[in-house]
C-alpha cells in the first residue's frame, strides 16, 4: 500500500516539476514577470534584459499645487506656455495659446486657444479658437465649479454674465457641456466620451456619447460603437451615423436632475454601462444560443460519425476506469498544452506544434462525443426510453452537457471534469495506437537499410597509384 502511494506521489511531484519546468522556460523565452523575478532576486546575468524597461526619474519634480493666478482685468498677455504649471484666468485675456498643465478660466476671461495635458475648464469664459485637453469641462459660470468643491464659493450676481462659448474645435478623452454653453466647431474624436447638454454647431464625434434633454446639435452625430444615448428633448439636426457604416441603437434614457448635478464622480455617467441597462430588449441574447448549440451538435456527430469506434471505447473507458482518464487527462493537458505554444515560437517546430494542437482537439472531441453518448444512455435507461435509439442517446446526452453552462460555476466545474476525462480515455486508445505505429516505422526502416546494404569499397585490393615510372613487362 506505502509502495503504491508513494508511486502516485512521485507521479504527481514528476508532472508539477514537468509543469513549473515549462512556466519557466517559457517566461524566459517570452521576457515574463516569472522569468523577471527570479532574475532580479538571483542576479542573473539575465536581469540586463529589463533595465531599460526602468524609466529614469524625472529631475524636476512638479508641485500638484503649483498654480498661477491670473485676475487683473487689463491685462493683456501675447502668449502663455507653462507646461509644467497650472493657470487660472479669472480677468484678463491672452491673445494666443494659453499652454499649461491644468487650466480654468471664469468670468470676463478671455483666450484664444487652449492646451492642457490635464483638465480644461471653462466657466463663463470665452475661447475664441480650438480647446485641447484630456478633460473638458464647458460651463455657462462658477455653479460647476461649486459642483466638483461645495466649499467653493460664488456670486450669484455674476451666474449668467458669461455663458461659456468656443469658437472652435473642443478634443479630448472626456468632453462635458452644460446647459447654456455653445461650442462653434466640432466637438470630439473616435475615442472621446462625450455628455453634452449645450449646444454644438458643428460635427459630433464619439465612442460613448450622451445626449441630454437640452442638447441641440447642428451637424452629425457619428460614434465608433453601436448605440447613442439620447434623452428626451435631445434634437439632432444632422445625421447620426456609425464610422464603419455599421447599423445604430438610439437608446431612449431619463437620467434624474439637472445637468449639473452629473458632474459628481457618483453621478458620472458610464457610456458602457448605460447603453447596456437602457437596452429594453434582451431577448436576443437567448437567440445567441442557438447557433452556439447547432455547431456543438454538428462538431460531435461529425466526430462520433467518423470515429464511433474510439467513441465508444473511450466511453469504456469512462465507466470502467474514471478516475484513470481523469489523470491521464489532466497529464495530456499539463503537458499537451503548453508543449503546443512552446513549439510554436520555433520556425521548426510550427508543423509539429499545429498537428499537435489538431490532435488535442480531435481528442477532446471524440471523448466528448464518448461523454455525451454515455450521459445520454443512462438518463434514457434511468428514465425507461428503451425505444430510444443511439442517435437519440448521443442527442440526448448533448443537449445535457451542453446546458451545463447554464449553471453558475458548478456547470463549468462539472463540464471541465467531463471535458478533461473524455480527453484521457481518448489519450488512453490512442496513445498505444500511436507508439505501435512510431516502433513499426523504426522496424521497417532498420530492416530497409539492412536489406540494402551500402556497397563498401574495395578494401581487400590495394590501391596503387601509377606515378608515370612503371615498366612493361
Amino acid at each position: 500500500m506505502i509502495k503504491r502511494y508513494l508511486k502516485l506521489f512521485f507521479k504527481w511531484f514528476t508532472l508539477l516539476l514537468a509543469m513549473i519546468s515549462l512556466a519557466v522556460a517559457f517566461s524566459f523565452l517570452e521576457k515574463g514577470e516569472l522569468a523577471k523575478e527570479i532574475s532580479f532576486s538571483l542576479n542573473l546575468p539575465s536581469k540586463e534584459m529589463w533595465q531599460e524597461e526602468t524609466a529614469a526619474p524625472p529631475d524636476i519634480q512638479e508641485s500638484v499645487n503649483q498654480w498661477e493666478y491670473l485676475g487683473n482685468p487689463n491685462e493683456i498677455i501675447h502668449e502663455l506656455k507653462e507646461p509644467s504649471k497650472r493657470v487660472k484666468l479669472r480677468n484678463g485675456q491672452v491673445m494666443g495659446t494659453l499652454e499649461a498643465k491644468e487650466v480654468r478660466i471664469y468670468q470676463d476671461a478671455r483666450v484664444g486657444s487652449i492646451v492642457a495635458k490635464e483638465m480644461v475648464a471653462i466657466y463663463g469664459g470665452t475661447v475664441t479658437q480650438d480647446v485641447q485637453g484630456s478633460q473638458v469641462i464647458l460651463a455657462p459660470d462658477m455653479r460647476a465649479e461649486h459642483e466638483r468643491n461645495p466649499n467653493y464659493s460664488f456670486d450669484p450676481q455674476i451666474e449668467n454674465r458669461n455663458q461659456g462659448i468656443v469658437y472652435g474645435n473642443v478634443t479630448g478623452e472626456d468632453i462635458q457641456t452644460f446647459v447654456g454653453t455653445t461650442i462653434m466647431g466640432n466637438a470630439g474624436s473616435e475615442e472621446s466620451r462625450l455628455d453634452l447638454a449645450g449646444s454644438i454647431q458643428g460635427k459630433v464625434t464619439g465612442k460613448q456619447i450622451i445626449l441630454r434633454s437640452t442638447a441641440i446639435i447642428h451637424g452629425d452625430v457619428l460614434t465608433s460603437t453601436e448605440s447613442v444615448v439620447m434623452e428626451p428633448g435631445a434634437n439632432v439636426l444632422g445625421k447620426i451615423m456609425n464610422t464603419e457604416n455599421k447599423a445604430i441603437r438610439i437608446v431612449k434614457a431619463e437620467t434624474p436632475g439637472a445637468n449639473l448635478s452629473h458632474y459628481n464622480s457618483a453621478n458620472r455617467y458610464d457610456g458602457t454601462e448605460r447603453v447596456v441597462v437602457q437596452d429594453e430588449n434582451k431577448a436576443f441574447l437567448f437567440l445567441l444560443w442557438l447557433p452556439i448549440l447547432l455547431g456543438i451538435l454538428a462538431a460531435l456527430f461529425i466526430t462520433y460519425g467518423f470515429f464511433t469506434n474510439d467513441a465508444a471505447a473511450s466511453m469504456e473507458n469512462i465507466t470502467l476506469r474514471p478516475l484513470k482518464t481523469l489523470w491521464f487527462g489532466f497529464v495530456s493537458t499539463a503537458l499537451g498544452i503548453p508543449l503546443v505554444f512552446l513549439l510554436f515560437i520555433t520556425i521548426i517546430g510550427i508543423p509539429i506544434s499545429i498537428a499537435l494542437g489538431i490532435t488535442l482537439v480531435l481528442a477532446s472531441l471524440v471523448g466528448m462525443s464518448g461523454v455525451c453518448l454515455k450521459i445520454g444512455r443512462k438518463v434514457s435507461s434511468a428514465f425507461d426510453l428503451k425505444q430510444f435509439s443511439q442517435v437519440k442517446e448521443m442527442l440526448l446526452g448533448i443537449l445535457l452537457v451542453a446546458h451545463l453552462v447554464w449553471i453558475p460555476l458548478l456547470g463549468w466545474l462539472v463540464l471541465l471534469v467531463l471535458g478533461i476525462m473524455g480527453l484521457g480515455s481518448v489519450t488512453m486508445i490512442w496513445y498505444p495506437r500511436f507508439r505501435d505505429r512510431w516502433s513499426l516505422w523504426r522496424q521497417s526502416r532498420k530492416q530497409k537499410k539492412e536489406d540494402n546494404p551500402i556497397e563498401k569499397s574495395s578494401e581487400e585490393t590495394p590501391i596503387t597509384i601509377d606515378g608515370g615510372d612503371t615498366k612493361n613487362e
